[in-house]
């Protein structure tokens, strides 16, 4: 008889093994718990699983076997102390563990069996709105939905990329860097991470550059030609927002003067490129102007 006290956790018999372990394993992960009524620890183990297992939602099942009542199963898996508990995952055993565990240890366990088959639909929906709306410049929405991104999967890679992106565009400088040093090895250098990273430091120094625009301004109308001016006019409005006239006044700078510099008007051009995304619009059309500029 299934338990009905959530639907991811349920009691599995010799009967319905294949189907309700194996056979549901090539979808999901599946926890099973071997155990028997008369096994303290199994007492002790068993609340702890079935909590974890809940607030994984649809992610993975709890199945429960108990051994005395399925004496077939239990001699097949070669199951000699219990508890013992299995992570079925694309039909064979990944994982698992015998014995007790602390609180911390299961929730570790069951974590990283839930992570096995990916995000869940909600979570891949959830990183489909906030690219859209980092596409869409809309800095708090994207904030708000990389932290339910991470509320649904804490060591998601996109969803840190995501909020640090969205935090880099609300000019939350420090703030990322404070988030940043508290990430594990492991997330910090993924990739998605490491490339939303590439536009804290350009984004901060266009910010800060906002400050000079009266003054560049008048630069510019006193010798328009200046390229001094106009790269520091393009970094001030990149940090403005408006990104289409930063690219046009680097373009027009690397039309008059292509090595000017060494290069700095395409170098920054090319740095805030990364910063805005290669897919924005405005990335688009300055890299084909850019090309013809090059190339002519």
């Amino acid at each position: 008889m299934e338990i009905n006290v959530s639907s991811n956790i349920k009691d599995v018999t010799t009967d319905n093994f294949m189907s309700d372990v194996i056979e549901s394993s090539k979808e999901k992960p599946i926890i099973v718990d071997f155990w028997a009524p008369w096994c303290e620890p199994c007492k002790q183990l068993g609340p702890l699983l079935e909590d974890a297992v809940k607030e994984q939602k649809d992610k993975i099942t709890l199945a429960k076997i108990d051994i005395d009542q399925n004496q077939e199963i239990a001699a097949q898996l070669r199951i000699q102390s219990i508890p013992t508990v299995y992570t079925f995952f694309e039909g064979k055993v990944v994982d698992g563990f015998q014995g007790s565990k602390t609180n911390s240890e299961i929730l570790d366990f069951v974590k990283k069996s839930a992570n096995l088959s990916g995000p869940g639909e909600e979570v891949e929906n959830l990183i489909s709105m906030a690219k859209l709306s980092i596409e869409e410049r809309n800095w708090n929405d994207a904030n708000e939905i990389s932290q339910k991104i991470l509320t649904l999967d804490p060591e998601n890679h996109i969803g840190f990329a995501s909020l640090i992106k969205s935090m880099i565009g609300l000019n939350q400088f420090s703030d990322v860097r404070e988030i940043v040093d508290a990430l594990s090895a492991e997330i910090k250098e993924s990739k998605p991470v490491v490339e939303a990273l590439k536009s804290l430091e350009p984004s901060e120094k266009a910010f800060k550059a906002q400050e000079n625009i009266e003054d560049l301004e008048k630069q510019l109308q006193k010798d328009p030609n200046n390229l001094d001016s106009l790269q520091e006019m393009a970094v001030a409005l990149y940090g403005k927002g408006d990104i289409a006239t930063s690219f046009d006044l680097l373009l027009k700078s690397i039309e008059k003067d292509k090595e000017w510099n060494d290069q700095a008007a395409r170098k920054q051009l090319i740095e805030f490129f990364s910063s805005a995304g290669f897919d924005a619009i405005e990335t688009i059309n300055a890299r084909r102007k850019l090309a013809s500029l090059l190339f002519s």
